[in-house]
């Protein structure tokens, strides 16, 4: 019998260890805070000079895992400040006293490229601080656990009051600042992926704004797509801030980041009442939806993608090098994810990566696994967020890949998997797997990190996650971590195995 703990005991024989020094403790001050407060971060307790990793973790409402780390040393006295300490390594290196949060990514087994954006902002966000033995890099394996704390980053402060709003056409959330005001306005406004975001409206409102978070897409019954704009509903918009009593004049500001960047710069020009705008990573024209004002139209610059090329292999290849000022036949780790234009095939270029341990292709338009028979030293592939819809051109690192990255493609078999006989871990969420196909993996001798999240085989059991596990297991009984919750075996499994 199979169960899922969070923690595994230590052995027994630990207590016995003599001398010990201190226990090593990790503290961060304050433990909650508002989300854009710095904390102080501090541990004790370790050797002099001994190699630590620093991890942070979290998951937003929907549970999709955020991670970050970070490689430090301990002083002579066995503590680390990250105020005043470097990062040797990890996802940052340098003083950066909130390295930890800032860097936080989705994790291996999660869609790349998401955003950590806080849907409520009454809850805080919980952070867990991991303090690991020795360096591991972002992805592998961490040490041991020596010390862990949580920390919570709030969004909004006591005395801050939320008003939802629906004032003519205009829809949204008005954050006020506790007292009596009068308080300068601010409209805000964020990017293509639609819906009230609020987090920022209401951390500005704690710091004496009063801040309006304005949607204009795919929000109650304003438009669906962005197919059209208004610029009368952002003037409407400004004029509510602008001449609400708690709000002083006699203009109001605008920030934007992304398409609400656009529309802040296009505000600012064209509307008397704002008289301050902030754009973040916005386009200096307008695009894709074409924007009206009276009689005036700015029409949408747009993309034509039947006449963009893909990206080879062999010019993903070269300006890898040219960032990294290194030969990619020489290099251990080679990263082409993300390519713009996206990689559509894994071409024969690849052959020259003959010192390759680590390659990352993912987020492409790969429809096929191809061309790695002169990957000899491969023992990492990522492939997650493609085309692929088989394992076939596997078998060419059979000998020597130990973790497979595939989530989110259209794969539907696992046919080709049993003979990678090297392989521990497998992270294949969100594909198309809907039969019990473990058969296939239980000839997998060393296999023991399994994600299968997503598939229509583990979601007929999403409601129950324990029958998940027993199920599972039962199939293949090596694993030590399933969809990332670790196992351990229940004593009658271990006496019947004796």
């Amino acid at each position: 019998m199979w169960r899922a703990v969070a923690v595994a005991s230590a052995p027994a024989r630990a207590l016995f260890r003599a001398p010990r020094r201190p226990a090593v403790s990790v503290a961060v001050s304050p433990a909650a805070a508002l989300a854009d407060e710095r904390v102080q971060t501090r541990v004790a307790g370790l050797g002099p000079g001994q190699a630590v990793t620093l991890r942070a973790v979290a998951a937003d409402e929907r549970g999709c895992l955020f991670q970050s780390c970070a490689h430090y040393r301990a002083d002579g006295r066995g503590e680390l400040h990250l105020g005043t300490d470097a990062s040797q390594g990890g996802d940052y290196t340098g003083v950066e006293p909130m390295g930890l949060f800032w860097s936080l990514a989705p994790a291996g087994m999660e869609r790349p490229y998401q955003r950590l954006v806080p849907r409520s902002t009454g809850t805080p966000l919980k952070v867990e601080m991991l303090v690991h033995e020795g360096h591991s890099q972002p992805g592998a394996f961490p040490g041991p656990v020596v010390a862990k704390v949580e920390v919570e980053r709030w969004f909004t402060a006591p005395g801050v009051r939320r008003i939802r709003l629906k004032e003519g056409r205009v829809r949204g959330s008005l954050f006020l600042p506790p007292g009596d005001g009068p308080f300068p306005g601010v409209i805000d406004m964020y990017g293509d992926e639609g819906g009230l975001v609020e987090f920022r409206s209401s951390l500005l409102a704690t710091h004496g704004f009063a801040a309006l978070s304005l949607p204009y897409f795919d929000f109650e019954d304003l438009p669906k797509v962005m197919k059209e704009f208004q610029l009368e509903y952002f003037e409407e918009a400004a004029r509510f801030l602008q001449r609400h009593p708690k709000v002083k004049g006699p203009g109001v500001g605008v920030i934007g980041t992304g398409k609400g960047a656009e529309l802040a710069l296009s505000m600012i020009t064209f509307l008397p009442e704002v008289v301050a705008a902030v754009c973040i990573s916005g386009c200096s024209s307008n695009t894709v939806a074409d924007l009206h004002y009276g009689e005036m139209t700015l029409p949408g610059l747009r993309f034509d993608m039947n006449k963009a090329k893909a990206t080879t292999i062999r010019g993903a290849l070269a300006k890898w090098e040219e960032k990294n000022g290194q030969k990619a036949s020489e290099a251990k780790e080679v990263k082409l994810y993300g390519q713009i234009p996206p990689v559509e095939k894994m071409d024969e270029s690849l052959s020259t990566l003959v010192n390759c341990e680590k390659l990352s292709l993912s987020t492409n338009c790969i429809e096929r696994i191809d061309n790695l028979s002169n990957l000899k030293n491969l023992r990492i592939l990522s492939l997650g967020r493609n085309n692929i819809k088989n394992l076939n051109g596997l078998e060419a690192v059979r000998e020597t890949l130990e973790e497979l990255w595939i989530s989110y493609n259209f794969i539907e078999k696992l046919r080709g998997i049993h003979v990678m006989k090297k392989l521990k871990v497998l992270y294949m969420s969100n594909n198309l797997v809907k039969d019990w196909e473990f058969v296939r993996l239980a000839e997998l001798p060393l296999l023991e990190d399994l994600v299968f999240v997503g598939n229509p085989l583990q979601q007929k059991y999403s409601s129950d996650q324990n029958s998940w596990i027993e199920e599972a297991t039962k199939r293949v009984p090596k694993l030590k971590k399933l969809d990332g919750v670790v196992l351990i075996k229940g004593e009658e499994d271990e006496e019947g195995a004796n």
